[in-house]
């Protein structure tokens, strides 16, 4: 996620006390949904640096970015880990979009 978003021109930030833990929670932006994950990283990509790319995901607790989308490129990133299965099996829908980008690319 973070070499991702280095390779667009993204800067990122040493992160205070960074997300460690399985019981993350995670607002997907597009829908609005919140996800349980698991995750332990303390450097966080500065969304509004990145070129190309827009913020997906963001942390519940503070509002750091957790993912982005960058539709040029036909691409995708989060920072948490989503074949933890933290929830019930909460975040496995990335493994399914990421399939149907390459089916779709056949």
């Amino acid at each position: 996620h973070q070499l991702l978003a280095l390779a667009n021109g993204a800067n990122t930030e040493k992160l205070k006390y960074g997300p460690r833990g399985a019981n993350q929670p995670v607002k997907d932006l597009l829908t609005g949904r919140d996800y349980i994950t698991s995750q332990n990283h303390g450097y966080a990509v500065v969304s509004d640096t990145v070129r190309g790319g827009r913020e997906s995901y963001v942390n519940a607790n503070d509002g750091s970015c957790e993912g982005m989308d960058y539709p040029q490129a036909r691409a995708f990133s989060v920072q948490f880990h989503p074949e933890a299965c933290s929830g019930p099996r909460d975040a496995g829908f990335l493994f399914d979009h990421f399939i149907s980008m390459m089916e779709d690319d056949r």
